[in-house]
């Protein structure tokens, strides 16, 4: 956990990854399962996603530490270059901003999950969120959008508290210059597809 006051983080380099995975072949029924997010970085990314695993949350396993933006969905996998598109102007027509992570949250009794809460920026996650979900990524969301880093979910009970109270005086503060587009590949695994940067 941070005990210092949260120093500005500079993010990964933006631009498709060297080693980005070539798109899932789509399903039987002609889909793909896609996610957009922002990506947390180190030095928080790590402490955050070890302490994932030490509540006992598998999925940290596989999956990186990130503010969701688009929930995992489906679309149809022949729509991908129109998909792109779409990806690519709202990105260009968002500048970088700051988030801040400060403390704890949780969705309980609701939903078993404990997160780290953003304390700024928040207005231009759910801009962004909203810009997206537009055409083949329009959807419906069973909860309103609220943007979080999980911690701790599926887990039993004493653990979920166990995260919410030992990340409560959790801080962080980084700059968000773009975002990453995942696919679910073959095995089930959420593979970095792209690093879409923000700007044109």
């Amino acid at each position: 956990m941070s005990d210092s006051s949260p120093a500005e983080t500079v993010g990964p380099r933006w631009g498709a990854p060297p080693d980005a995975p070539a798109m899932p072949a789509p399903d039987a029924d002609g889909m793909v399962a896609l996610g957009i997010t922002l990506d947390v970085p180190d030095p928080y990314a790590t402490e955050l996603r070890t302490a994932r695993l030490g509540y006992g949350d598998e999925r940290a396993a596989t999956v990186p530490t990130h503010i969701t933006v688009i929930p995992p969905m489906e679309i149809p996998g022949d729509s991908w270059p129109v998909v792109r598109a779409h990806i690519r102007a709202v990105a260009n027509d968002t500048s970088p901003f700051v988030i801040e992570l400060r403390g704890s949250g949780t969705f309980m009794p609701t939903s078993p999950v404990v997160f780290i809460s953003v304390a700024r920026g928040i207005s231009e996650c759910q801009t962004l969120s909203s810009r997206l979900r537009h055409g083949v990524l329009n959807q419906h969301l069973a909860f309103p959008y609220h943007p979080h880093v999980t911690i701790a979910q599926d887990v039993c009970e004493e653990e979920l508290e166990r995260a919410y109270r030992e990340y409560a005086g959790f801080e962080a503060r980084f700059m968000a210059h773009g975002f990453g587009v995942y696919f679910h590949d073959a095995s089930g695994q959420w593979r970095l597809f792209d690093k879409v940067p923000f700007g044109p």
